[in-house]
Order: structure tokens, then C-alpha cells, then sequence
């Protein structure tokens, strides 16, 4: 199974498997990389929040010692002109203070700073599944559509196939 696979079907069952109550707790220690990120992204849909990843701090030999992964509303917008702009963009920025923080050793992430105060609207429910963290589409399913659309099949229609396959409508 390759490697986007392997991220896309373990989200998949983190997601499944998340109970409906579950907090991080300082301290709490997650296996490696992967899991901790999408235990995260579980956690964070299930609230009605996305996930970006923040800052890496790494070592002098290049070993990454913390990892941070911040709400999607963290931060502020670049200003920037409205010429310069293509087309208008909704901003969701807002200065969000929402995060969790990793110590990373020997591929072992343990949670030491975590704050959970969001200071905007969660996503509603019926909305949460077109959340960017969420969507994650295994490499098998690109090539699919890149062969589709090679093969002269419009993207819409290719990505209807997908949809219809994976026991979507």
C-alpha cells in the first residue's frame, strides 16, 4: 500500500474510532508522525474546525524536536491590493489561538502545550466533511482521474465516477 494510502485509510479509522468526548491532554503520547496529525484533523472535524500544520523546530542534525499543529483560523490575512487579486477570496483568518504542540523523540510525539479556545464559529455539521484537512484523496484515486483525463473524460464526470465507486452519489 503506498504512503497516501496509508494516510488516507488511518484517518479514515482514527475518524471512525474518535470518541465523541475525546480532549488531548498534556503529556498524552501518540506513536508517531501520522498518528498524531490525524488524530488532530479527527479531532478537529469533529468539532467543525481545519487543520494546518505550524511551525517545526529541528535540531543540529536535522531531527525535527517539536511540531505544532494550528487551527486553520490562526493568524491574519496578508493585505494585499484588490488589482492584484483574480477573483475575491473568503478570508477566514481571524487570529485564533487554538493549537497543539508536540515534543518529538525517536518518532514518539507527547503533547506539551494545548489550547483549545477558538475565537470564531465552529463549521456546522452538515458542512464539516468540506473541511480541507478532510479531504485527502490516495494516490491510486489521482491517477485514476489524471488517466480519465487523458482518455478525454471531462473532470467532473471522472471525479462522479470516483465518488460513485467509492459508494458515494
Amino acid at each position: 500500500m503506498a504512503e497516501s494510502e496509508l494516510e488516507t485509510s488511518h484517518l479514515v479509522h482514527v475518524m471512525r474510532d474518535m470518541e465523541k468526548d475525546f480532549e488531548f491532554a498534556i503529556g498524552m503520547v501518540l506513536s508517531n508522525k501520522l498518528e498524531a496529525y490525524n488524530k488532530y484533523v479527527a479531532y478537529a472535524i469533529s468539532k467543525g474546525f481545519g487543520v494546518r500544520k505550524g511551525n517545526l523546530v529541528r535540531n543540529t542534525k536535522g531531527k525535527i524536536t517539536r511540531r505544532t499543529f494550528v487551527c486553520n483560523s490562526e493568524g491574519y490575512p496578508v493585505s494585499s491590493s484588490a488589482e492584484e487579486r483574480k477573483f475575491e477570496r473568503f478570508e477566514v483568518r481571524c487570529g485564533c489561538l487554538a493549537h497543539i504542540k508536540f515534543k518529538v523523540d525517536n518518532d514518539v510525539y507527547e503533547v506539551i502545550e494545548y489550547n483549545s479556545e477558538h475565537n470564531h464559529a465552529f463549521i456546522p455539521e452538515n458542512q464539516r466533511h468540506m473541511i480541507r484537512c478532510g479531504r485527502i484523496m490516495s494516490k491510486t484515486c489521482k491517477s485514476v482521474l489524471v488517466d480519465m483525463m487523458k482518455a478525454g473524460i471531462g473532470g467532473t464526470m471522472a471525479y462522479k465516477f470516483l465518488a460513485n465507486e467509492a459508494g458515494g452519489s
